[in-house]
């Protein structure tokens, strides 16, 4: 929670007005507002963090009785009106409130294409990220900026590379299972269990909830080819929206359905392949070409999509915005599924990966927790 110390307070009409010792504009909260977010126990449980005042007991002309600056500026204390007790509240609260909205920082992303990144890829050993905290943070940031990592020096066994991926979170079942060690042997209905090439893509377009991360770790390889690129659809996203607003519009509103059918179940979802926040942001990529179901819109709009579509395609498949990587026994790359498409050219030979998926909340959720306790 941020610094801030409170130079003084005043009750006015419906609201407060909060001034700030470092002279920062003052803020202004409504008597409705602070007394549903009041930090007392009795409004607040001190463990849980869950809401125990009643809402909707709330008078909606709730008046103030006083207004008093406690420890130094560090706290609010209100006295509400016709014995509707007291509230009270950190400073730094209520200024974080007042700077965001109640909605956290956007994170620190660093848009890249090939010349961006150069043969500079960010990694860290894979002993750090497992001896200390600071070791995490460090690789999890750099996943946060630039959308992947290398873990290097990572022992090619199964073992050693899932204690990386719980090093974050636990792993993700889904219908490919948990922790996956495989070869091309179509021991699924999926192009990645063949030695086929496969194009830029994210995974589980057909979930509701696409996975957040991605680990792939190679194992074994004995052979030509197998080079996997990446690309980073942020990157792709915010040049699309400064030069051809009409294909952005398109990619950001049209819901693309997706579909798995094999290995007994029967899987349906819809995203559009740009997903924006409330502000406008970029927050999601999700484009798999191969799962694209059937669907059809009216006949001005369908032909609209195709030529995004095309866009998008032509752009993700530009080799100035794609890194090739060839992974070896001993770099364990993780990556964001909700923003770097990954492929893979075609290959000969035998080829044993290891991976898993990780949901994107237990990511941003270590990542928070990391970088409060540092």
């Amino acid at each position: 929670m941020l610094t801030a110390r409170i130079k003084d307070a005043t009750a006015m009409a419906a609201e407060i007005e909060v001034r700030w010792a470092d002279d920062a504009p003052p803020s202004r909260y409504s008597n409705v507002w602070l007394r549903d977010h009041c930090h007392s126990e009795l409004s607040l449980h001190p463990e849980t963090l869950q809401r125990q005042v009643d809402t909707f007991a709330i008078p909606a002309d709730l008046g103030v009785d006083s207004v008093a600056v406690e420890e130094d500026g560090a706290r609010l204390h209100i006295r509400w009106a016709r014995g509707a007790g007291a509230s009270e509240f950190p400073a730094g609260f209520l200024r974080h409130i007042a700077e965001n909205s109640g909605r956290l920082p956007k994170p620190e992303r660093r848009l890249w294409d090939r010349a961006a990144l150069g043969n500079s890829l960010p990694s860290t050993p894979y002993a750090d990220i497992m001896a200390s905290d600071e070791g995490l943070f460090s690789w999890l940031q750099q996943i946060l900026v630039y959308g992947f990592a290398i873990a290097t020096d990572t022992p090619p066994t199964p073992e050693a590379t899932q204690a990386l991926c719980e090093r974050i979170a636990y792993i993700r079942q889904t219908i490919f299972g948990g922790f996956w060690d495989f070869t091309a042997d179509l021991a699924f209905k999926d192009t990645a269990y063949t030695p086929l090439a496969i194009g830029p893509h994210t995974d589980g377009t057909y979930s509701n909830d696409p996975p957040g991360l991605q680990m792939l770790h190679c194992l074994k390889f004995e052979g030509t080819g197998a080079q996997n690129t990446l690309v980073d659809g942020f990157k792709i996203g915010e040049v699309i929206r400064d030069t051809d607003p009409e294909a952005f519009e398109i990619l950001t509103t049209v819901k693309i359905p997706a579909h798995y059918d094999g290995d007994g179940v029967s899987l349906r979802a819809a995203h559009p392949i740009i997903e924006l926040d409330a502000e406008g942001a970029i927050c999601q990529v999700a484009y798999n070409n191969y799962d694209r179901a059937p669907f059809q819109l009216k006949p001005e709009r369908q032909m609209a999509f195709y030529r995004a579509l095309a866009l998008w395609n032509r752009m993700i498949n530009d080799p100035t915005f794609e890194i090739q990587l060839d992974l070896r026994p001993g770099g364990a790359l993780m990556f964001d599924n909700w923003r770097v498409l990954h492929g893979r050219h075609e290959y000969t030979g035998y080829r044993r990966l290891c991976g898993a998926y990780l949901n994107q909340e237990d990511f941003q959720s270590k990542l928070r927790i990391l970088s409060a306790n540092r």
